[in-house]
């Protein structure tokens, strides 16, 4: 028993569980447990905004068909779940209609997307709900789990044919392991045992975009999840996950470093993370600001653009993203709301880039696919330069007769600085915008003030209790 503890203390495993378990004063500073209140408001705004999404649709459907256990809030649904499907559906709503937080990393020193850590910010609020946690405990664990998506991030090689996701089921058993307040031993347990299923193919996320590339995080988490339950009632893991070349070391390589993921707290990851204003990809963001500047400047003269010109950073993702044939033509939603060409088309048509722009299948439509095909992309070396921590955009519209209408965006609103984090009035006017058609005005004032406050809660049932239809 003696040598198994000693083989048990000297795992990778065994000093991440340490890790995820520490208390630790940064997560608890006003600036972390305020930007974490921001990220849970635009989570559950996001949510709202998916209720009638067809991914998330067919959970609760599936949900309401198979019964589930009433404990947990089922964002913008009348009734309750059990924590494992109100873990899932409520992380599918979060990331259905790829509204939510954006992070961006660096990657062999350029900027690149390191994937959306609020995929699994909704686990941390259905295992609180139901297991009774405070409000500042789930705060400080989704703190903890944003840090630890960083990290294992940071060890997935660029060229990886493993998606990002691949992190999301050990952050989801990280969080649920710190709220349900683990020992070091179960904790790793969860940790191996969540790692050992986390492993996602790079397909889901490139080429004709399908409906898992938003629900494979709410799969991850929910397992996630599971496996940490499982890892308190006594299940074991594969202790030696990360450190035996039969275990991850495919997915996150070890020569990268893996004492990086239990290394001291330094910058904040979750101070990085962007919040996206517009329901699109986050490299879009910038270029969808500047397509509404462009579009009040046109004033209605949608009929004399000859071209469009979408100048974006020089980056590997954005010449990645920019080549993607399905992308330039969209068939479907998932690659419309990823598409450099169909989304300035629309906004110069309709002055706003909301769900109402992909309903009827838009991009199909033969005035949208004729303005589609007059945008022409490229990339700037020296607007990378201007704005090297975000996806700046220009634009300039040529008109008949000469006229050039030139706008561009360096930060979008839900730009997120780390020494000032977030901006409270862009989180809150979404959320605003999101559920007005569901939520009076007073049950929305009430749900911001209770989010943003989430810190001083006893208990975070109460606050959960208000996110229903």
């Amino acid at each position: 028993m003696d040598d198994m503890k000693a083989h048990y203390r000297e795992s990778s495993i065994a000093s991440l569980a340490r890790w995820t378990l520490a208390t630790e004063p940064a997560y608890v500073s006003d600036l972390a447990l305020r930007q974490a209140e921001l990220l849970t408001l635009d989570s559950v705004a996001c949510a709202y905004s998916a209720r009638n999404a067809g991914a998330p649709r067919r959970v609760a459907q599936m949900i309401d068909d198979l019964g589930s256990k009433p404990v947990c809030t089922l964002i913008g649904h009348s009734g309750r779940g059990s924590v494992l499907d109100a873990t899932f559906l409520n992380c599918a709503l979060v990331r259905s209609q790829d509204f939510n937080d954006v992070q961006f990393i660096q990657k062999d020193g350029k900027l690149h997307i390191g994937g959306h850590c609020s995929d699994v910010l909704a686990a941390a609020l259905s295992v609180g709900e139901a297991h009774g946690a405070s409000g500042r405990d789930v705060l400080t664990a989704i703190i903890m789990g944003y840090e630890l998506f960083r990290r294992l991030r940071d060890l997935m090689p660029m060229d990886s044919v493993w998606d990002g996701a691949s992190a999301v089921g050990v952050v989801a058993a990280a969080m649920a392991g710190r709220i349900l307040g683990l020992d070091e031993q179960r904790q790793a347990n969860a940790l191996a045992l969540a790692m050992a299923r986390c492993a996602t193919p790079s397909i889901v996320r490139y080429g004709e975009l399908s409906g898992a590339k938003n629900m494979v995080g709410a799969l991850l988490a929910r397992e996630g999840v599971q496996l940490t339950l499982l890892a308190a009632k006594g299940m074991t893991g594969p202790q030696q996950v990360l450190d035996h070349r039969w275990g991850m070391q495919e997915v996150f390589a070890p020569a990268l470093g893996f004492e990086r993921l239990w290394a001291p707290v330094d910058d904040l990851f979750i101070l990085r993370s962007h919040v996206k204003t517009f329901a699109c990809i986050g490299t879009a963001q910038a270029e969808i600001v500047a397509a509404l500047e462009a579009h009040r400047k046109l004033a209605g003269r949608v009929d004399r653009i000859e071209a469009i010109d979408v100048i974006m950073a020089d980056l590997p993702i954005i010449r990645k993203q920019q080549a993607e044939k399905p992308r330039l033509t969209p068939s479907t939603h998932e690659t419309a709301d990823h598409s450099f060409t169909f989304l300035p088309a629309v906004v110069l048509m309709d002055g706003e880039l909301t769900p109402r722009q992909y309903v009827n299948e838009r991009w199909a439509q033969p005035a949208t696919r004729a303005l589609t095909a007059k945008v022409r992309l490229s990339v700037s070396e020296e607007l990378r330069a201007r704005s090297p921590e975000a996806m700046p955009c220009q634009i300039r519209v040529h008109l008949t007769g000469g006229e050039i209408i030139e706008t561009e965006c360096l930060y979008p609103p839900g730009h997120s600085f780390p020494d000032r984090g977030l901006a409270r009035a862009p989180v809150e006017e979404k959320f605003k915008m999101v559920t007005t058609d569901v939520l009076p005005g007073e049950r929305q004032s009430l749900i911001v003030e209770e989010l943003l406050d989430l810190r001083s809660k006893t208990t975070v049932a109460p606050t959960m209790s208000l996110l229903t239809a």
